[in-house]
């Protein structure tokens, strides 16, 4: 019998176990070949597809107000396999960012990411597999992802380089020897790279976690820090919050990647070494930390314990910054200015409908509807034993437009009033990682003090030098 008289399905299979380069070889070999294997022959390349990459259903079917797949819907097996694996192929240049493929590269690996399973499925279940806590062999786009360490260069240069070369191929050569000076102005937002850098790139950096080059390039801080204390980055139009100011209530994810960057070192600085933060891919998805059996509404994990910080401008530079003319000779860069951080603090939630009606608690921004909104109420307190006021704090947790991430605010009561507001998004989604954003004054006076926040669900931030004090 010849291969090719082989049932179709037993011959997609068999196919399907070689690599989609093998498939095509195989496709040259005579023209019944190429017939079989042609890219509308959706069972062949969804059967490969799912020997690589994880089925896109499994992600669909625990997300709220996502069907999974059916006939009807728009899904080309053959296409999506091949703009992945040429992503995963063009993050192996260190130029990576500088191709001409950089967006469609940055789609594709943000899809394997919004694609990766991340709980076990009913057929999982069934033979056993329960889930478990930040179990990363669940899922095999988690898997390829990880994978690409070694190719970390390409990956940085996606996130920083993307649409930034177009605009200096078009300055002066004596501009594109200041290349990186020009690339960090008083504000990021307004400048035209910025402008040019696709949003994809920012979402992608705030997945992805701390890069090489931030982390040395002494400009980068003063970069981030220049939208984070930006007056005219967030208003009332936004919630003062990471949002777009359109009135959508999408996030706005080069401002959240620069909260996200600011707070990324910081956190650092003020945990000392006791635990390290959660960050990267694998805290990039959904139910990362395990839904409690006995409050099953708590969809987003509010109840339990939470550990962040938050950090500040001195107000004169502050102020300075946002009011000076470059023309003074003395406006702050932001690059070296100090910037303090609070102490490692905790938060101590539960759910508590009785805030519902609290008016520092509503919206005009929308909402997505898929899931009812979170109330809840609590005490924050200096970490591990610091004798400090112990604060109230109340909030709700609600899906962002699109249900995929998560908005959080928290109004801190101290002193016989309310203080501050701090609005965040969960950008892995519902239960996964941290929650970065912004605080303001309650009474949101002009030109009042902002600055950055994170918080995490304290059973993500593992243990470093010491065991963390209970």
């Amino acid at each position: 019998m010849q291969v090719l008289d082989l049932p179709r399905e037993i011959l997609a299979h068999i196919l399907a176990c070689l690599h989609p380069a093998a498939i095509a070889c195989f496709g040259q070999t005579c023209k019944a070949a190429h017939d079989f294997v042609r890219p509308q022959h959706q069972i062949l390349w969804r059967t490969a597809f799912l020997y690589i990459f994880d089925d896109p259903n499994d992600a669909w079917s625990m997300m709220p107000g996502h069907p999974p797949l059916v006939p009807d819907r728009t899904w080309d097996w053959h296409h999506e396999l091949c703009v992945r694996l040429m992503a995963l192929r063009g993050v192996q240049s260190k130029r990576c960012g500088s191709d001409s493929c950089a967006e469609a590269h940055l789609s594709a690996l943000l899809d394997i990411l919004d694609t990766a399973k991340f709980a076990p499925n009913a057929r999982d279940i069934a033979n056993g597999k329960m889930p478990k806590e930040d179990d990363r062999t669940t899922s095999l786009n988690l898997q390829i992802l990880a994978g690409l360490t070694p190719y970390q260069n390409g990956i940085e240069s996606l996130i920083h380089d993307s649409g930034t070369q177009s605009v200096l191929s078009h300055t002066r050569s004596d501009e594109r020897m200041l290349g990186s000076t020009l690339r960090f102005t008083r504000s990021m937002a307004l400048s035209e790279n910025d402008q040019n850098r696709p949003e994809s790139a920012s979402r992608l950096h705030v997945l992805y976690g701390l890069t090489t080059r931030e982390r040395i390039e002494h400009k980068a801080r003063g970069a981030a820090r220049r939208k984070v204390y930006n007056w005219s980055l967030s208003g009332q139009d936004n919630d003062y919050g990471p949002f777009r100011r359109d009135g959508t209530g999408k996030v706005d994810w080069p401002l959240l990647e620069a909260v996200f960057s600011v707070m990324s070192r910081n956190f650092s600085i003020c945990a000392e070494g006791r635990i390290a933060m959660p960050q990267g891919f694998c805290y990039a998805l959904p139910h990362r930390t395990l839904a409690d059996p006995t409050i099953p509404h708590d969809w987003a994990r509010v109840t339990g314990t939470w550990l962040g910080t938050y950090s500040w401008l001195d107000y004169l530079d502050l102020f300075a910054f946002n009011n000076l003319s470059h023309d003074s000779g003395a406006h702050p860069t932001l690059d070296d200015e100090p910037e303090d951080s609070g102490d490692l603090m905790r938060l101590e939630l539960k759910l508590d409908d009785v805030v519902a009606s609290d008016p520092r608690l509503t919206t005009t921004l929308p909402v997505c509807t898929d899931l009812p909104v979170l109330y809840f109420s609590g005490l924050s307190r200096g970490h591990a034993g610091m004798h400090r006021p112990v604060i109230g704090v109340r909030g709700c947790a609600s899906l962002v437009p699109g249900g995929r991430e998560v908005r959080w605010r928290f109004i801190i009561y101290y002193g016989g009033q309310d203080q501050w507001q701090l609005e965040g998004v969960q950008p892995g989604g519902i239960r996964s990682g941290g929650v970065f954003g912004l605080w303001t004054q309650c009474d949101h006076e002009e030109n009042g003090p902002v600055g950055p926040f994170c918080y995490f669900p304290t059973e993500l931030c593992k243990p470093t030098s010491v065991v963390l004090a209970t």
